[in-house]
């Protein structure tokens, strides 16, 4: 079947949708409309879509007490505790299966089951008869009816989207490829034989191999799904006791596996049943060469990805078949062009070639995977809608889109402040043509943006962020995301998303994002302003940004976290975007008073006083931040003292507007106000770590910090960052002989600094003092400092008075430190109440304006670390308030 983008719109005789998210009720309408036009595909996919919501009611088991149970049961909670939640969700279960309404869901279930295997069978038999065909319009009508005798909550379940059929390029011609391996290598057709998919994929490839084996003379298959880590239902247990008995063998089947752990898992809940892992064969669809190594103990039977059938379809002569009839003109010749190639990897293949027809003119085409069916055809939905911005689509075919291909397209490698309000109006005209009901808001569990952002700020609250989950914090974050005015997003407008070509921006793949295996769903268009670049080191670009899409600060700052919350735990550069993103939100609801010209210091320590890192990334709790305006609206100078790198000291310096900073350990001192740095590290020294810099970047296993010049920063490669191996620390020491003399080793649990060991923070905040005093021989005074590590004794050593929060080394505690009662900012925040003689924020100098009842939600969730783990309690309580006050005064959905 082939869709052709008309001038005057889309064709209507096919199923062509902007949103691909529904629910139940949604899908029986459609599978009705789709047999009664002999839509075999799209009634497919429909019905296997129904079929999968509905076993998801079934089979779903009590997953937060679950969850909850697993995540206290890694961090040590008595086993008591992690018991009864176990037994709460078992309980939970096993009366959810007894009641009348499971038993009218799974009779329904049953019903579209038998509708979702004859398309299966007549799609691989290319057709029905007649009589079938008007037996399953039938069967569907009274599917849509039978709704009303079901549970609400399944009726407005919403689907979810086989990454098979929908983000890789996977045909049903697989699956017979599949299938026939498997009649090739088990020849008694007469053997019971259970296929078993693995859900969400498995709800269509299963029925499929179902299928393909029923054709291929096997006269006993049966179908079933699994979740991995869901418990088999009480019928799926019995159906697999009885196979074993009979002898029967069971056919597993996936998407194409990354780490094979779903695979793995539900072959391991198939042997809980009864069936030997002998019975048991595994059909794997592959990206890579081989099947993961997680599956060796398993028999697999593979079809790689160059077998694939989509492949067939990139021939000249397919090609040329089908766009024969979308330009309205014969294609005479069709040449594949060695730019760019297929696209190998777990995401669409694409090819580009040249294409000459009739009327003797030349094309450029790019052909690309979009999935099948109604899945695939989304891409003319947002073709449509987008029309101005991206290259001419010219159809949709067999799975693959087809679109004007430009030789001279670049990608961006970073967006300028200047081609803002292209993009702009691009995500406008998105936003006006493809309206929207906001699903994400009813997707708990499924990783929505929402949900990304809420689990990243959970992580605050230590182990009881999950506890706290349901109840206060995805209530928070939720309603902080709702949007008036909801519609189908991109999901991917970062820069290497872009191309210029001609001087102008157009967007090439404006339809793979949105509905992709990464969930991440999303309905509002803020969603995409803030992935521009979220947490931009451009302040100029993020000005630009803010000021582009008018909104509240709250949402947008939770798409930007939700944007990098997966890259925060690998790349170094997510994590300090995070940082600037929160750091900027917290500037603007906490204003400082213009920079004093004098004023004494007030040196702090960034991690641990200024800063934590729990959500994976360093941040200024609110208390902080209140903390050190306090000091500046009272004419002090605040400076941070750290072992961070310059850049780290020079973006908060410009954030907050600080007067300068010691960076590197005092290896380096900045002027931020003259913009001058002074080097404190001798040049012998300086020379001994060089060397030692390199040695590490040749150590495997070892990532030098490139950021750090003056210091040298390595950490572990693989994960978290971590530190380096003591042993692996010493080895490399060790070959300096006696230059070793000339470092110290300052060991962390995320990283492994070296530093010259004629430096400290104490040298390094007298240089400042230097630099920022009234006169070269007058330095300025240090009246307080704050410190945590033993790093920080020098610089506690030099001002009038030193303080250490209560989670202070025993080294700080041990010379003599005044050691305040609480930890972390709240110790900051004490500290500057002693030297201010009033709580920050509590007088007329230094009191702000009171903040808007979003900004008092946000506020409370980006506090939780303020008191370290002994006020977690008290954030806990905190954040319930500020949720009932935002109940009773509700936070109005904005534009």
């Amino acid at each position: 079947m082939t869709e052709v983008l008309p001038a005057a719109g889309l064709a209507h005789s096919e199923l062509v949708m902007a949103d691909l998210l529904m629910e139940l009720r949604e899908i029986a309408d459609r599978l009705v409309e789709r047999l009664a036009v002999a839509d075999m595909l799209d009634g497919f996919l429909l019905a296997a879509g129904a079929v999968q919501i509905a076993e998801d009611h079934l089979h779903r088991d009590s997953s937060l007490p679950r969850r909850a149970a697993g995540y206290l049961r890694g961090r040590g909670v008595a086993k008591i505790g992690t018991r009864a939640l176990d037994t709460m969700a078992t309980t939970a279960d096993r009366a959810r299966q007894l009641g009348p309404a499971r038993r009218a869901a799974a009779r329904w279930a049953g019903e579209a089951a038998t509708v979702r295997d004859a398309l299966a069978r007549g799609l691989l038999d290319a057709g029905l008869s007649g009589a079938r065909q008007r037996e399953l319009r039938d069967r569907a009508a009274r599917l849509r009816a039978g709704l009303a005798g079901l549970p609400a909550g399944l009726v407005g379940e919403i689907l979810r989207l086989p990454s098979c059929f929908r983000s890789f390029d996977q045909q049903p011609a697989d699956m017979v490829r599949l299938a026939g391996a498997y009649a090739d290598a088990q020849p008694d057709r007469d053997r019971p034989t259970m296929v078993v998919g693995v859900r969400t994929s498995g709800s269509y490839l299963g029925p499929l191999v179902a299928a393909a084996l029923r054709t291929a003379g096997f006269g006993r298959v049966s179908v079933s799904t699994m979740r991995p880590g869901v418990p088999p239902t009480r019928e799926q247990r019995r159906a697999l006791r009885a196979l074993r008995r009979a002898g029967g063998a069971v056919v597993v089947i996936d998407d194409p596996p990354g780490s094979g752990s779903a695979l793995r898992a539900v072959a391991e809940q198939v042997r809980a049943c009864g069936p030997d892992r002998a019975a048991i064969t595994l059909l794997v669809p592959l990206f890579g060469p081989r099947p993961p190594a997680s599956l060796a103990a398993y028999r697999t039977l593979t079809l790689p990805s160059e077998r694939w059938a989509v492949h067939d379809l990139f021939a000249p002569a397919a090609v040329a078949d089908v766009l024969t009839p979308m330009l309205g003109v014969r294609v005479v010749e069709v040449h594949r062009i060695p730019a760019p190639g297929p696209e190998l990897g777990r995401g669409h293949l694409r090819a580009v070639f040249r294409v000459d027809t009739a009327d003797g003119r030349s094309r450029l085409v790019e052909a690309r995977g979009a999935g099948i069916g109604y899945l695939g055809r989304h891409a003319l939905a947002v073709a449509r809608a987008v029309a101005r911005h991206t290259p001419a689509t010219y159809g949709f075919a067999n799975g693959l889109v087809f679109r004007e291909w430009r030789p001279d397209a670049r990608s961006l490698e970073a967006v300028r402040p200047a081609q803002v309000p292209a993009i702009i109006e691009y995500l406008t005209d998105r936003a006006a043509a493809m309206p929207a009901i906001d699903r994400a808001q009813a997707l708990t569990g499924r990783q929505p943006a929402w949900e990304v952002a809420s689990r990243l700020l959970g992580r605050g609250f230590g182990r009881f962020g999950l506890p706290l989950r349901s109840g206060l914090i995805d209530p928070a974050v939720r309603g902080l995301c709702a949007v008036a005015h909801p519609s189908v997003v991109d999901g991917a407008t970062a820069a290497a998303d872009w191309v210029s070509s001609g001087g102008t921006l157009y967007k090439p793949d404006p339809d793979v994002r949105a509905f992709a295996n990464t969930d991440r769903v999303c309905y509002d268009p803020v969603y995409d302003v803030a992935g521009i670049a979220p947490g931009a080191s451009d302040p100029a670009l993020a000005a630009a940004l803010r000021s582009a899409w008018p909104c509240d600060d709250e949402r947008f700052l939770l798409y930007e976290l939700a944007h990098l919350e997966d890259r925060l735990g690998s790349d170094p550069r997510a994590r300090c975007a995070a940082s600037r993103a929160v750091r900027r939100y917290l500037v603007a609801r906490f204003p400082g008073a213009p920079p004093p010209t004098g004023g004494a210091l007030c040196a702090l320590d960034v991690d641990g006083v200024l800063e934590s890192d729990a959500l994976g990334f360093p941040i200024a709790t609110p208390t902080a931040v209140a903390a050190l305006r306090a000091l500046q609206h009272h004419g002090h100078r605040p400076v941070p003292v750290t072992g961070r790198s310059l850049g780290e000291v020079r973006d908060r310096c410009t954030s907050y507007g600080l007067a300068g900073g010691v960076a590197e350990y005092g290896a380096v001192a900045y002027d931020h106000t003259r913009g001058r740095v002074v080097e404190l590290v001798e040049p012998s020294d300086g020379e001994v770590l060089e060397t030692l810099r390199r040695r590490l970047r040749e150590t495997p296993g070892v990532q030098v910090d490139e950021d750090f010049r003056y210091c040298v920063r390595a950490y572990r490669v693989g994960g978290r960052p971590r530190g380096l191996p003591a042993e692996l620390v010493d080895g490399v020491l060790a070959g300096l002989g006696p230059e070793r003399e000339r470092v110290r080793v300052v060991a962390g649990q995320r990283q492994t600094d070296i530093v010259a060991a004629g430096t400290d923070k104490g040298t390094g905040l007298a240089a400042l003092a230097r630099m920022l005093g009234p006169a070269p021989d007058s330095p300025a005074e240090i009246v307080l400092a704050v410190g945590d590590t033993e790093s920080d004794l020098p610089m506690l050593g030099t001002a009038r008075h030193a303080y250490a929060p209560g989670n202070a080394a025993e080294a700080i505690r041990g010379a003599g430190v005044a050691v305040l009662s609480r930890q972390y900012a709240a110790g900051f925040a004490d500290a500057v109440a002693r030297l201010l003689g009033h709580r920050p924020g509590r007088c007329p100098r230094c009191r702000g304006a009171a903040p808007e009842p979003s900004a008092r939600l946000l506020l409370a969730l980006l506090d939780a670390q303020r008191g370290g783990r002994p006020g977690l309690p008290t954030a806990a309580v905190r954040l319930a308030a500020e949720l009932a006050r935002a109940r009773t005064r509700p936070i109005p959905a904005a534009a």
